[in-house]
């Protein structure tokens, strides 16, 4: 939905626009694990022009990293956009509170989510 309200134009499996007016202009983003299967139409991220600092889990198979590559091909050079790639990372590692029927595998969470805090607040006051 961020990049949606960034510009972006989501289209769901159906073919229906997702849309939000008006269109917010960002400083700076950050997205977690995007799903970027919304935004394959041509042209659908053609207003997108803010930078991006994108993470992604290596092991994440909901929203594997290509679909953070993805992102990356469709805004540069427009936008610069940032792609990290959290090697012992699957979806949900990025959230501090998981659902109620989700285990993460990640070795050290704690000390994962103290980072990856410390890494969004630097790319945002950047």
């Amino acid at each position: 939905m961020v990049l949606v309200m960034a510009g972006g134009r989501a289209q769901t499996l159906a073919g229906q626009t997702v849309s939000i007016a008006p269109k917010f202009n960002f400083d700076r983003l950050v997205l977690f694990t995007p799903a970027m299967d919304f935004f394959r139409a041509p042209g659908a991220l053609e207003a997108v022009d803010a930078p991006i600092l994108a993470w992604a889990g290596a092991k994440d198979t909901v929203t594997p990293p290509a679909q953070a590559a993805f992102l990356k091909e469709a805004l540069e050079p427009r936008s610069p956009v940032e792609i990290r790639v959290v090697e012992e990372a699957g979806h949900f590692t990025f959230m501090h509170e998981l659902p109620p029927h989700i285990t993460d595998p990640y070795p050290d969470r704690n000390a994962f989510l103290a980072s990856l805090t410390d890494g969004v607040c630097r790319f945002v006051m950047s």
